[in-house]
C-alpha cells in the first residue's frame, strides 16, 4: 500500500507527475488515493495505456522552409539595419574559481540542440529569405574562449553585444568566455530575437 509505506498527496503529486512523463498516461491524484495498492495503480495504468490515442505519423519536414510571418519581419528590420545589434539580447554571467571549459562547451551544444529556434539559419536564394534547421550533428561549438585584461573585460562584452549576426550563414546565438585571470570568468551570450 502506498500510504502506508509512507506515501502522501505530495508524493503522490510526484507519482502522476511522474507517470505522465515516462508512460505519457493521464492519471490523477484521486486514482492514486482510490487505488494505493500496486496491483491496483498497475491495472489502472494498464487501462490508461490502452486508452492512449495512437500517435499521428509523422510528417516529412523540408528542409529548407520559408520564415514565418514574425520572423520575415524580424528579418526585414535585421537587414534594413545592415545586421546591426538592435534584435540581439545579451545575458552577461560572472563566475569564479575554476571552470570546466568541455562541459560549459558540451551545456551550451546541448541547450543550442534542444531548441530549433537557436539553430535556424536563414539563408537567402533570389533574395527570398529561407530557414534552415542545422541537423545536431552538424552544430559547430558556439563558445569562444577569450584570455583577456582585467580592463578589456567591459569593452570586449560591448563588442560582443554590438556585433550584428549574419543570419544567412551562421546560428542567431553566440557565447564567450572571457579569462582575465584571477579565477574570474565572465560567461557572455547573445540571442538574435528572431
Amino acid at each position: 500500500n502506498f500510504f502506508a509505506l509512507g506515501g502522501h498527496s505530495l508524493a503522490a503529486t510526484r507519482l502522476v507527475g511522474r507517470a505522465r512523463g515516462v508512460l505519457g498516461v493521464e492519471l490523477t491524484v484521486a486514482d492514486v488515493f482510490e487505488r494505493p495498492t500496486v496491483a491496483a495503480l498497475a491495472a489502472r495504468l494498464d487501462t490508461a495505456v490502452a486508452a492512449r490515442p495512437a500517435l499521428a505519423p509523422s510528417v516529412h519536414r523540408p528542409d529548407v522552409m520559408p520564415l514565418s510571418p514574425a520572423q520575415q519581419r524580424l528579418w526585414f528590420l535585421d537587414r534594413f539595419d545592415g545586421g546591426g545589434a538592435a534584435y540581439n539580447i545579451p545575458f552577461v554571467l560572472r563566475l569564479r574559481g575554476e571552470v570546466d571549459v568541455p562541459a560549459l562547451d558540451a551545456a551550451l551544444r546541448d541547450v543550442v540542440a534542444r531548441h530549433e529556434s537557436l539553430r535556424t539559419v536563414f539563408p537567402e536564394t533570389a533574395g527570398v529569405p529561407r530557414q534552415r534547421v542545422v541537423a545536431v550533428r552538424e552544430l559547430p561549438s558556439v563558445l569562444r574562449v577569450v584570455e583577456v585584461a582585467p580592463e578589456e573585460v567591459p569593452a570586449r562584452l560591448a563588442a560582443a553585444e554590438s556585433r550584428g549576426f549574419a543570419l544567412g550563414e551562421g546560428l542567431p546565438v553566440r557565447a564567450e568566455l572571457l579569462r582575465p585571470g584571477g579565477g574570474e570568468h565572465v560567461l557572455s551570450v547573445v540571442v538574435h530575437h528572431i
